[in-house]
């Protein structure tokens, strides 16, 4: 894949906090657009020239009830007669959303582009209902079995640890890590400070994986503008330069492979079309829907060799004050997983970071950011997406 004919940047974000509550997913949705254009003044919605909304399970035409409901809402008519489209890709839907709208700018075919993302989940573990909707269920998986998502990064933990000698206490570090950035992020669904016996003695999800080293499901939204490179500073003063977005899938590796393969991939080609490599990364957000999976995206990215993922935590470098901060709001572990706002709610953690005014900034001020998300089920192919973006300013 080659480089585009357009620079794109980012010029506004916005999400709202992480946490179940009654609004309805549409109101969700509207008030992520109100905060990302709180952060830009000078654009209006009727600026917006087209919109992308990312839900896995919102129903049909989700980004057409939220615009519908701008006017309203906040004030300013949403439904202007722009293109709107809606993307589900399981835990990726954010992010392919925010990818077809780089590629609309990138194409030349509009100028500024907003990608939203929102869902609305319960309490419980992720499944599936008999019609193939989306659901969440208390206790044990679908099927009367382990639940699907901890049982598939529970079985990479024990092959992780079998083959590499990685400890549960290494695990129980990316979780102790997780919270001591949530800390401070008010957009946070948990922040309560825990030790790494706290982790350790927690409920087990699925040996070796405990209840604290697994992300919660999640409610909320968040919203990302992006807009050609060109005219990007007749609205904001700090743009935030896009250098690579690219999208993969699995090629039906083993499983313990299948964690690295597609994600080794997506990375190594993101670097080459931002002409950076893994050494150059000042911050990073990566998909640690369970601790054993930062761990291997640790390896998947390049930060450390592939098995010595636990090593790398042990020795503090993606930790507060460590030379690779990671999960820098605390990452899906502590923050939450509402699906569809992920992949937006990653980027407005880089972009912060890229401006200087993060909640738990890195200094001196980050040059070059990743974002990683991934998202599927066993068997099925899955998504992988790695973008990387720069200060622009």
């Amino acid at each position: 894949m080659g480089k585009t004919t357009r620079d794109v940047c980012v010029i506004g974000v916005g999400m709202t906090e992480f946490r179940h509550r009654a609004d309805s997913i549409v109101k969700i949705g509207v008030d992520a657009i109100q905060d990302a254009l709180n952060d830009i003044p000078k654009l209006k919605l009727s600026d917006i020239q087209a919109v992308c909304c990312g839900s896995m399970g919102g129903g049909p035409m989700l980004g057409q009830r939220i615009m519908a409901r701008t006017k309203d809402m906040i004030g300013q008519e949403g439904l202007t007669g722009v293109p709107i489209t809606n993307w589900e890709n399981m835990c990726t839907s954010g992010t392919c959303a925010f990818t077809a709208a780089y590629h609309d700018i990138a194409a030349g075919i509009h100028d500024i582009v907003m990608e939203v993302g929102v869902e609305k989940l319960g309490k419980g573990g992720l499944d599936f209902d008999a019609s193939g909707k989306l659901t969440t269920t208390k206790g044990r998986g679908g099927g009367g079995g382990a639940p699907m998502a901890p049982m598939m990064f529970g079985l990479q933990a024990r092959a992780h640890t079998q083959r590499f000698g990685t400890k549960r206490e290494h695990l129980a570090m990316v979780s102790v890590k997780s919270r001591e950035y949530a800390r401070t992020n008010p957009n946070a669904q948990y922040r309560q400070q825990l030790t790494v016996d706290d982790v350790l003695n927690a409920k087990m999800t699925f040996d070796p994986l405990t209840m604290y080293m697994c992300c919660p499901t999640s409610t909320g939204g968040s919203c990302v503008i992006l807009c050609a490179a060109d005219i990007a500073k007749e609205f904001q003063d700090k743009p935030v330069k896009i250098d690579a977005c690219v999208l993969k899938t699995s090629r039906g590796t083993p499983q313990l492979e299948s964690g690295w393969d597609p994600n080794i991939r997506a990375s190594r080609e993101a670097y080459k079309i931002a002409g950076v490599g893994p050494e150059d990364i000042d911050v990073a957000q990566v998909h640690d829907c369970f601790a054993i999976a930062e761990l291997m995206h640790y390896e998947s990215m390049g930060f450390c060799e592939l098995g010595k993922g636990g090593k790398f935590i042990e020795d503090g470098h993606p930790c507060k004050g460590g030379d690779k901060p990671i999960n820098t709001d605390g990452g899906l572990i502590s923050k939450g997983h509402p699906m569809g706002a992920t992949g937006g709610a990653q980027i407005y953690e880089l972009v912060h970071q890229l401006r200087g005014d993060g909640h738990n900034q890195v200094m001196p001020i980050p040059e070059v950011a990743l974002q990683h998300n991934m998202g599927g089920g066993a068997g099925i192919g899955m998504a992988y997406c790695v973008n990387i973006f720069e200060r622009g300013w």
